[in-house]
């Protein structure tokens, strides 16, 4: 049996809302985008705040990933900052998963 790490599960995160956010724009709104809306929505009105720091909208982007997967009940949670920077610690000293953060977010900025 293999073991996934925790940067490995951060990974498919990305990918799984990489492609979310590619078939959204093939084929629309489809029921699992609509209930996951409303935090795709607040990162799409980040991203168009330009003049919010890069790394700030990185760690608004990977706490919206997390709220969307965890719950966004957990979101107001003291605790939940703690692990979105430590996510995003982890995902910073990964080239692989930093790459993939960068393309998410410059899609998320392009739109």
């Amino acid at each position: 049996m293999t073991q996934i790490s925790a940067t490995d599960q951060i990974l498919l995160l990305l990918r799984e809302q990489l492609q979310r956010s590619e078939r959204g724009r093939v084929r629309g709104a489809d029921r699992e985008q609509r209930k996951s809306a409303t935090a795709q929505q607040r990162i799409e009105a980040l991203a168009a705040i330009r003049d919010l720091p890069e790394r700030d909208f990185r760690r608004a982007l990977v706490r919206g990933l997390l709220g969307e997967r965890l719950g966004e009940e957990l979101v107001a949670e003291p605790a939940f900052e703690a692990v979105t920077g430590e996510v995003l610690r982890l995902i910073e000293a990964s080239p692989e998963a930093q790459q993939l953060l960068d393309r998410v977010a410059r899609e998320f900025r392009a739109a």
